[in-house]
């Protein structure tokens, strides 16, 4: 396989990689609202987690009680190999006494008889001895570690007893923290359109069409037809202003003409 298909196979695997977890965070992300958008969801949230840290403090519990049980097993062993010991101490002292009087009487049969006894004595005390020691050890090392669980469970004891009052302390935080948001809202004009009453429904409607009328308005303007019969309009006014215009010269020069006449004549008359 070419190095150029194995870099194709791992972008492929970084695509899925980067979409499963994109799809994962969505899920989450929207389950974090669900908790946290309501008092339903807050309270839901502290229930399941109150009902998981009881399951977890029973499992420990039930398992710190078998753990428990196994070192009392073993305790009541050490007593048992303590009581055997002292007994068996007492008979190696008891055949050594009698081995002395054997030797000292010449009797070699009791005598072998009484070290054989003391033998068998001293390897069992030296058995029991080195079991003692491993259970000792034992007992001590899983105390240890029981002490710790034990800390553990005591403080899932306590949480388990606080998780009701913290969920109430939650559930009012969060009313009082919506109730202050909603008021800061109502004091700034944020209200929603359900809250905002009728007033605020008609001036909103008003702006809008006002809004509306001014894109009729600048859509009109671009019309053709409209900018024709604007310019037909002016054409209009224009020829008529211009046949006033006429006119009104043509009456100012009869009235010149009129004028000037009757001076003509007045001149040529002769004087008497």
């Amino acid at each position: 396989m070419s190095t150029e298909q194995v870099g194709i196979f791992r972008a492929i695997f970084r695509y899925f990689r980067y979409w499963n977890w994109k799809k994962a965070r969505g899920i989450i992300d929207a389950a974090d609202k669900q908790f946290t958008g309501s008092v339903d969801g807050i309270g839901a949230a502290f229930d399941m987690h109150q009902d998981k840290v009881v399951r977890q403090y029973q499992e420990l519990r039930d398992a710190i009680s078998e753990v428990e049980a196994v070192l009392e097993d073993k305790r009541h062993r050490l007593e048992q190999l303590n009581h055997e010991e002292e007994d068996l101490l007492q008979k190696r002292d008891g055949a050594l006494n009698l081995a002395e009087r054997a030797q000292a009487s010449g009797d070699d049969k009791g005598y072998d008889q009484h070290a054989s006894a003391f033998e068998r004595f001293q390897v069992r005390i030296e058995e029991i001895e080195q079991t003692q020691e491993r259970l000792k050890q034992e007992v001590g090392e899983t105390s240890k570690t029981m002490d710790r669980y034990m800390l553990r469970l005591q403080d899932m004891q306590n949480e388990i007893q606080k998780l009701p009052t913290q969920k109430a302390e939650a559930v009012a935080e969060f009313v009082s923290a919506q109730r202050i948001v909603e008021l800061n809202d109502r004091l700034q004009g944020l209200e929603s359109s359900i809250d905002r009453g009728p007033i605020s429904a008609v001036l909103e409607a008003n702006r809008n069409l006002t809004a509306k009328a001014r894109i009729s308005e600048k859509l009109a303007g671009t019309d053709i037809r409209v900018q024709d019969r604007a310019y037909e309009s002016a054409g209009r006014v224009s020829t008529a202003r211009s046949k006033m215009e006429e006119m009104m010269a043509a009456r100012r020069a009869e009235k010149q003409a009129a004028v000037a006449e009757p001076g003509v004549e007045q001149q040529e008359r002769p004087r008497i």
